[in-house]
């Protein structure tokens, strides 16, 4: 059973012979409820103290696994976004090289497409050529013919050109 200032206070004696003085219990009493209130005062103090500060240290350490969760999270976010940043850029490479070989293709056949288109116009140009050439030579053996006939038509009516000649545009020199 605990004691508390007041019953030490109120503590009774009986007397005996030869006892103690009474004042002299009674002060030393007196003091000793003092002490006792005093440290018990103080012990309250104290509990509520040590209350207030396991109150505390449970919020820092509720904080503190917050802390570690939320760092762990951010790990686990940060690891995770390197993976999809990999993948990401893996994926643009491949579709650069997809698009890069997709281009080669192009200018490949349309390199092919300009050199047949550059063949059938030399081809083209060689045969109009050759029937310029063609016309052009029968256009001279057709000149060389009225000119002939102008001659033999000169000499047979006696130097007098004939008038469908002059008809035809074509004069003699």
């Amino acid at each position: 059973m605990r004691l508390t200032a007041l019953e030490i206070k109120k503590k009774e004696f009986q007397q005996k012979m030869r006892g103690c003085d009474p004042e002299e219990v009674q002060a030393f009493l007196d003091q000793i409820s003092l002490e006792v209130e005093t440290l018990t005062s103080e012990k309250r103090e104290l509990e509520e103290a040590l209350m207030s500060t396991r109150e505390k240290l449970d919020h820092f350490v509720s904080l503190e696994q917050m802390i570690e969760k939320t760092l762990a999270a951010a790990q686990q976010t940060a690891v995770t976004m390197q993976e999809q940043a990999k993948r990401e850029a893996e994926l643009i490479l491949r579709e650069a090289e997809s698009e890069r070989m997709r281009k080669l293709n192009d200018t490949r056949i349309e390199n092919e497409r300009l050199e047949c288109a550059q063949l059938t116009l030399r081809t083209e140009y060689d045969v109009t050529l050759a029937r310029m050439r063609s016309l052009l030579s029968s256009f001279s053996a057709f000149v060389a013919s009225l000119e002939r006939d102008r001659e033999n038509a000169t000499a047979s009516v006696g130097g007098v050109p004939p008038v469908a000649m002059s008809e035809t545009g074509i004069t003699s020199n």
